[in-house]
């Protein structure tokens, strides 16, 4: 599938451009005509508008287009676009030239009953905007209108693309592969027989292992591993596989031809990215026939999490299997604090408990990320060794974080004696040192004494354990950032922190070297632009260790690898949040910008990395890290597939892998009393209007909209709600908006707006609760936008996992309008349910609507055996 400009002659469609005056038909032709492809340069003759209007309507740079304001007056020109083939249209992208202007601009496309706004874009009431301006549209169509509005304005453009994608029937891989050519035709995929291994490698070995289990919870099929001492009687195929040690890096080949398939990767990770490709290509029944050739943009593509806690091992493997693995991610952080037993200091670990278990009852501040490391639970070293040996089978690497100098308050904690802190300070601290009314930000030591020699002989003695554990084959994170106190100790005052941070850094970087270990750290330190007083410390460091610069955030204005790459050090784009980084594609791009990581910061479980969108930005930051050809103005076109495969990898994670191919039975409810009851304006003309919801033609459809009573749809209040069930279901899907937005407050919980209770046949019941941001979103939102304040960099998407758009339309304004499908899964499936009692909490100032519910049906035999159930 084509992404990117759909009227550039790359896409391969035939497209013609025209330009009329505002809602009618009469042509309204440009008056600036500037150093345009098709007319030749400076050809403003009639032959050569209507050559480049041919030719799609593609600005080039330097190209000029417009008209001026006594064409325009304040009634404007519509740009119209016919394109040979539907597409998906996910944003219009024009830049107007110096002192050009436009009061608002529309993107039109053509329904039953005319035209219908998809996006809109309006300056300030009574003003006019130029420069660049992006509208979103998210609609398929083959026909686009654009429609400039000016104010006695010149209107030039200087860009004019339409950025989406060209609907193909070939298969959509993601991410996106460097390259792929289908030749037609398709290989019935009940002609293979075998696999069949071409080596003898232990990569391979476990590659069919894993394809084998691929294709039985995907597909059903059970392919026993052979040799091919003969050749094949009839029209009976092989499935071949194995390493290609002359490939390039990290590179993998899919070939399909009417003999059979053969997955070929340059190395183990590599060849399970071809197994992972071959299962998303094949469908219906049959895989196409064709090449696929792909390889990583970036060489490091990383998630950082702390240790898990020890009630979600089965979520952690899950996780690499079904998420990670296929994502094409290849580096595994793993922040270890006092979340394993050091069995050289077992005071550490005895505090680490101790403080966590007083930190959850009360008695004393939050221990710094103790509910994020082994949830503030201590691991023994065999569970971690067992952990990383799994990510390792896979061919990840596993890079161990060792928070040094700063973070330290799992050393401090138990060892006051090294903390870096004032002398009255020291002396208080031994005093009151597990006082419970002390404040959060002076209970603990943040940072350790450099000048300390007790400090580097503890430090060292974790890294042994850690590494003896791990065992990591390149690198090891020392941490090293938001060191807050330095030089205040008696030993160190005086002293120029540059000096003593350049002493740490490089002793332990010696330390890692004689083990053969490269050094990684935060670089946050090294840039003047903090009230850090260390950087400038950035000239004195070894030039091979690798800086994780996370700060770009604090500056979404500076491109702040530049202060560190002159210097020559590789850089690691840390804590890479797609929802708020900034020119990703012209950053990445520069040497030495080695890849990035994403960062999770709390729990590692379903729930919290939901809450706080971490699924959907790893799959997201999968197509940046992975594909040269990603591109930022495409992101509703990434949406709509990330969206399209999240339900079925939330199943995989919950255990229930393949069940995507089962048949399901869809059962609509009534919702009693008053019909459509309280719903928005604008929500009710659109269920007037729709009586199909859009689709986009990327991925399949979620929910047919008839499993929904849409007639039923109401306001909730405090007062319940009852709907009668007495059947039984697998699932149940509860189709539903908020009527305005609650609070998100980062870091918190999830705001509860109601709740669901449903009561079986034998009088138990079971809350559902209803979370705004979790399993519900305001109405007028548009999926997965990006939550761009700053304030939420670390949490930039809402209701993005949890729930699945069912609708996403627009009003007749052109505004957004979404309705979520949260699908509770039955626990107790076959038990009758009696009823569902649903109710609002009109505290929360967000009143649910509540559009439709409908119980599913599930057919047993119709989908693999059940993979091992993940408890989270």
């Amino acid at each position: 599938m084509y992404i990117g400009v759909l009227n550039h002659p790359d896409s391969g469609l035939d497209i013609t451009c025209s330009y009329r005056h505002r809602g009618a038909d009469t042509p309204l032709e440009p008056d600036v005509f500037e150093n345009l492809p098709s007319a030749g340069r400076n050809d403003t003759s009639e032959s050569g508008k209507a050559n480049w209007m041919l030719a799609g309507g593609y600005l080039p740079d330097g190209g000029k287009l417009g008209w001026h304001w006594q064409s325009l007056m304040d009634v404007g020109v519509d740009l119209v676009f016919a394109f040979s083939a539907s597409c998906y249209l996910g944003a219009v992208c024009l830049t107007l030239a110096e002192g050009a202007l436009v009061q608002s601009v529309e993107i039109l496309t053509d329904t039953e009953e005319g035209l219908r706004i998809c996006g809109r874009h309006d300056a300030r009431s009574g003003a006019s905007c130029g420069g660049s301006i992006q509208i979103n549209a998210g609609v398929t169509a083959n026909r686009f209108i654009i429609r400039l509005r000016p104010l006695l304005t010149d209107v030039i453009l200087t860009r004019m693309a339409l950025i989406g994608a060209v609907l193909a029937e070939e298969p959509l891989i993601y991410p996106t592969p460097e390259q792929q050519k289908f030749s037609g035709g398709a290989l019935d995929l009940q002609r293979l027989v075998m696999l069949v291994k071409q080596d003898d490698n232990a990569a391979t070995d476990f590659a069919a292992t894993h394809l084998q289990e691929l294709l039985v919870e995907q597909m059903g099929m059970r392919l026993p591993v052979g040799s091919l001492n003969e050749p094949l009687p009839g029209n009976q195929a092989t499935l071949a596989l194995g390493l290609d040690q002359a490939a390039p890096p990290a590179s993998y080949v899919v070939d399909v031809t009417e003999k059979g398939v053969l997955l070929q990767g340059a190395d183990r990770l590599s060849l399970l990215y071809a197994c992972e490709t071959f299962v998303q290509m094949a469908r219906n029944g049959a895989i196409p026939l064709g090449r696929v050739f792909d390889q990583p943009y970036k060489p490091l593509r990383g998630f950082h999490i702390g240790l898990p806690p020890r009630e979600s091992f089965g979520f952690f493997r899950s996780l690499l299997r079904y998420v990670l693995l296929p994502l094409r991610y290849n580096t595994l952080f793993i922040e270890f604090a006092g979340g394993m037993r050091f069995q050289r200091h077992p005071e550490i670990s005895d505090a680490w408990q101790q403080a966590n278990q007083a930190a959850k009852k009360g008695e004393i501040p939050p221990f710094p990320h103790g509910e994020m490391v082994a949830g503030g639970e201590l691991l023994e070293q065999e569970e971690v060794r067992e952990l990383v040996d799994y990510a390792k089978s896979f061919g990840f690497a596993v890079i161990p974080e060792v928070q040094s100098l700063s973070h330290v308050q799992y050393i401090t904690y138990a060892h006051p004696e090294i903390a870096e802190i004032a002398e009255s300070e020291h002396r208080e601290k031994r005093e009151d040192t597990r006082a419970a009314d002390q404040p959060p930000s002076a209970f603990y030591a943040h940072s350790y004494c450099p000048s300390h020699e007790q400090s580097y002989m503890i430090i060292c003695d974790i890294i042994d354990e850690i590494v003896d554990v791990v065992r990591p084959e390149q690198y090891v994170h020392m941490g090293h950032d938001e060191i807050y106190q330095m030089a205040i100790c008696p030993r160190c005052a005086g002293q120029d922190p540059a000096d003593l941070y350049v002493r740490h850094v490089k002793r332990l970087y010696e330390y890692l070297r004689q083990k053969g270990l490269g050094m990684m750290i935060w670089s946050d330190m090294l840039h003047a632009t903090e009230r850090y007083l260390t950087h400038p410390a950035v000239t004195r460091l070894p030039r091979d260790i690798v800086m994780l610069d996370f700060i770009w955030y604090f500056h979404t204005d500076l491109d702040m690898e530049d202060h560190l790459l002159p210097h020559g050090y590789e850089v690691v784009m840390g804590n890479l949040y797609s929802s708020h980084y900034p020119r990703y594609v012209a950053r990445a791009a520069k040497p030495n910008m080695t890849g990035g990581e994403v960062s999770t910061w709390c729990r590692l479980d379903e729930y919290n990395l939901a809450k706080k969108g971490k699924i959907f930005d790893l799959m997201y930051c999968a197509e940046m890290l992975w594909s040269a050809r990603y591109r930022e103005e495409a992101r509703l076109v990434y949406t709509e597939i990330i969206q399209s495969r999240l339900p079925a990898l939330r199943d995989a994670l919950r255990g229930f892998a393949g069940l995507k191919k089962a048949d399901k039975t869809f059962w609509p409810m009534t919702i009693p009393q008053a019909a459509r009851s309280g719903l928005p304006g604008a929500l009710r003309l659109w269920l007037e209007d729709a009586a199909e919801p859009p689709r986009s033609g990327i991925g399949e459809a979620l929910y047919p909209i008839d499993a929904f009573a849409l007639d039923s749809a109401r306001r909730l209040s405090d007062e319940p709600l009852n709907i009668p069930v007495n059947n039984c279901y697998d699932r149940l899907v509860f189709l539903h908006a908020t009527a305005d937005n609650a609070a998100r407050v980062a870091w918190a919980s999830l705001n509860q707006v109601g709740v669901y209770v449903v009561r079986y046949a034998d009088g138990s019941t079971l809350d559902i609760p209803v979370e705004y941001a979790g399993n519900i979103w305001y109405w007028n939102k548009r999926y997965a936008a990006p939550m761009l304040h700053p304030y939420y960099r670390h949490q930039g998407y809402m209701a993005t996992y949890m729930a699945d758009p069912v609708v996403q339309g627009k009003t007749e304004t052109g505004a957004d309008l979404l309705l979520l499908g949260y699908e509770w899964v039955n626990p107790y499936p076959d038990r009758q349910l009696a009823g569902i009692s649903c109710r609002g909490f009109q505290s929360a100032g967000a009143d649910i609507l509540l559009m439709g519910v409908s119980g599913v049906q599930i057919n047993k035999t119709t989908f693999p055996p059940r993979t091992q159930r993940v408890d989270f």
